[in-house]
């Protein structure tokens, strides 16, 4: 016998990017303690346009558990036919971004971690420093205009 759901926790709402009136629902519920000695679960479900899906994110601990459903839904959206947007948020995206993995390397599994975010940290900073040259530059431009 299926275990249910349980309570929801959070939901958000997709849309196929060429068909907005269409939606996806994907919804989180609460972590709950597995049936499996020292183990959680955390449900999540995708569900319309053609899409029926109950899976969960597993791991030792409710935190665990959740960061693999979070992981486990972004899984599951980039695999299906149709690209799913975030319409109110993001035209291009889901908002379900990638989780830096746990890499086992020489030296434990944290200097794996810590080199992983120094390159996104990196990134993200040039980021930033692109975006705001640019909002100079025009902000410039916008003052030539105004004399």
């Amino acid at each position: 016998m299926p275990t249910p759901f349980g309570e929801v926790i959070a939901r958000r709402r997709l849309n196929p990017r060429d068909t907005p009136r269409r939606s996806v629902v994907v919804s989180l519920g609460k972590p709950r303690e597995a049936k499996a000695a020292d183990h959680w679960e955390c449900p999540f479900r995708i569900t319309g346009s053609g899409v029926r899906l109950l899976e969960y994110g597993r791991g030792v601990d409710a935190f665990q558990a959740l960061t693999m459903a979070l992981e486990g839904i972004r899984y599951f959206l980039d695999r299906l036919d149709t690209p799913l947007v975030w319409g109110d948020v993001f035209d291009d995206h889901s908002g379900f971004q990638r989780i830096i993995p746990l890499l086992p390397e020489p030296g434990g599994i944290a200097r794996g971690i810590r080199r992983m975010e120094r390159v996104v940290d990196r990134e993200t900073r040039r980021w930033a420093h692109e975006a705001k040259r640019r909002y100079l530059k025009s902000k410039k431009r916008f003052r030539g205009l105004e004399t």
